[in-house]
């Protein structure tokens, strides 16, 4: 997965745009900081001299911080787009794999049933399907396949809420970037209180645009933490759920093995063992579904903490 997200981002135009305007940007804001830096406080006389030197490089250490995110925030949609598109691919591997599998132990009948060979192919067409999606993202040809390997999060250590909560804070692009202006917004402010009045029109503009940024920040945090629970929520029930359908997955298996053995003595019959794979090969797909849903649910909170 690793390799087929560096591929990824390396070859993506709209990306590559993103981190050119990003480094001009950084460049341009550099030039901009060094000429606030310039300017030695004790030449401050004026409110105007003042937004020359704080204003103006504070602005350019939003752009900084903002271009960046932005272009962060294309990365992330990228790495997530991929981690589902590999994720789907894997998964329908492992069922077909599932589904040959309960064909060769199909050894009562001559050749594998239809409705056995009706399944495989659906399965086939959708695995050809979610291959040339990922495939998309990787500016490949459509049918190209890939040797893919294990992706295992079963052993994922998800941290506390909070600590999911205090980390989206901080790596977040659209988090970044409404804090980003709340410092602008505060440092505007600063500047009216110590080169102007505070009661002046720029003193009332500058502590409403404050007052805007810290209602856009909570606003924004609102709608993170929203967000962050319902994702946190549903890596727990998935993993429930994940836990669940493997034990019943390996019930089966005993059960199928044992129907088996007391086939060969003639203590059942051929349509008691028929049951018994048929129940087998369902909770092996029950199994692989919810392994799939459990790892979609875990890369959807790390990319919702900005991970």
């Amino acid at each position: 997965m690793d390799q087929a997200i560096e591929k990824t981002l390396k070859n993506n135009a709209d990306l590559e745009l993103l981190r050119l305007a990003a480094d001009t940007t950084y460049y341009d804001s550099l030039i901009t900081l060094q000429d606030s830096q310039a300017i030695k406080e004790n030449s401050i006389y004026t409110f105007k001299d003042a937004q020359t030197k704080y204003k103006k490089a504070a602005e350019a250490q939003r752009d900084i911080a903002t271009s960046k995110a932005t272009m962060d925030a294309l990365k992330s949609s990228l790495q997530f787009q991929v981690k589902k598109a590999y994720l789907e691919v894997f998964f329908l591997e492992e069922k077909i794999k599932s589904h040959k599998e309960s064909i060769n132990r199909h050894y009562w009948y001559p050749s594998p049933n239809e409705e056995a060979k009706e399944g495989l192919a659906k399965l086939q067409t959708s695995h050809e399907q979610a291959l040339a999606k990922l495939n998309v993202l990787l500016l490949e040809a459509p049918g190209k396949n890939w040797r893919l390997s294990t992706y295992d999060l079963t052993h994922y250590h998800l941290p506390t809420l909070e600590e999911v909560q205090a980390n989206a804070y901080e790596k977040r692009p659209d988090m970044i970037k409404v804090e980003e202006e709340r410092k602008l917004a505060e440092v505007k402010v600063n500047i009216v209180a110590r080169y102007s009045l505070k009661s002046s029109y720029d003193g009332k503009i500058a502590r409403n645009n404050l007052n805007k940024a810290e209602i856009l920040l909570e606003k924004a945090k609102a709608t993170v933490e929203k967000e962050l629970k319902d994702n946190y929520d549903k890596v727990i029930s998935a993993k429930k759920v994940m836990e669940e359908s493997i034990a019943a997955r390996d019930a089966a298996q005993k059960q199928y093995d044992e129907t088996k053995a007391d086939y060969s003595i003639r203590k059942v019959s051929l349509d008691e063992l028929i049951d018994r794979e048929t129940k087998l090969l369902d909770s092996e797909i029950k199994a692989i579904d919810s392994n799939y849903q459990y790892h979609v649910a875990v890369v959807t909170l790390k990319q919702s903490i900005g991970d």
